[in-house]
C-alpha cells in the first residue's frame, strides 16, 4: 500500500452499500474517484494541500460562479495526473464546518512532519497525535483553513 495514498471511506462506501442493496448491483469494481472538500476560497485550500501534503492540480471546472479544483499526489504533476488513486475536489463553501463527516483520511511517512507541514501551510490539529498500542499505529486529526477534518495514521507495522 502506498504510503502517500488516499483513503476514502466512510460516506462512500455506506452510500453505495444502500445503493447495491437497493438495485441489487454488484458494486466491487466501482472505484473511488474522489471525495470533496469545501471552503469560501477555493484556490487558498489547494495551496493548502498543496503545501501540506505535495499534492498537485490535475484539474479543474470553472464555471460562471463555480471553481472546483481536483488534486491528487504525484512527484510531479504529470505524475498526479496519471495517478488512479481517489482524487479530491475542492469547491466552494459559505461557511465551516463544526465536524465534517465524512472526513479525508491519508496514511503518511512521519506523522510529526506532517503535522508540522500541516501547520506551517496554515492549518491545524485536533489534539496531539496518539500511539495505538494494539497496533503501532500513530493517529492524528489534522483541520485545514476551511475546518475539514483530516486524519493522519502512520502504519506502525504490527
Amino acid at each position: 500500500m502506498s504510503a502517500r495514498r488516499t483513503i476514502i471511506a466512510s460516506g462512500t462506501a455506506i452510500l453505495l452499500g444502500a445503493v447495491s442493496m437497493l438495485t441489487g448491483a454488484a458494486w466491487a469494481d466501482a472505484p473511488q474517484f474522489a471525495a470533496r472538500v469545501g471552503g469560501p476560497d477555493v484556490s487558498a485550500l489547494a495551496k493548502f494541500y498543496e503545501s501540506a501534503f505535495g499534492m498537485d492540480e490535475v484539474s479543474r471546472l470553472q464555471l460562471p460562479g463555480v471553481l472546483e479544483i481536483f488534486m491528487n499526489f504525484g512527484k510531479t504533476a504529470a505524475a498526479a495526473k496519471a495517478n488512479p488513486d481517489a482524487q479530491i475536489v475542492i469547491m466552494r463553501r459559505a461557511e465551516s464546518l463544526k465536524d465534517p463527516v465524512p472526513h479525508l483520511i491519508f496514511y503518511v511517512r512521519d506523522a510529526q512532519a506532517t503535522v508540522e507541514a500541516v501547520k506551517r501551510a496554515g492549518g491545524s490539529m485536533r489534539g496531539n497525535l496518539r500511539k495505538i498500542d494494539r497496533t503501532g499505529d500513530i493517529i492524528g486529526v489534522a483541520i485545514d483553513p476551511a475546518g475539514n477534518l483530516i486524519e493522519l495514521i502512520q502504519p506502525g507495522g504490527k
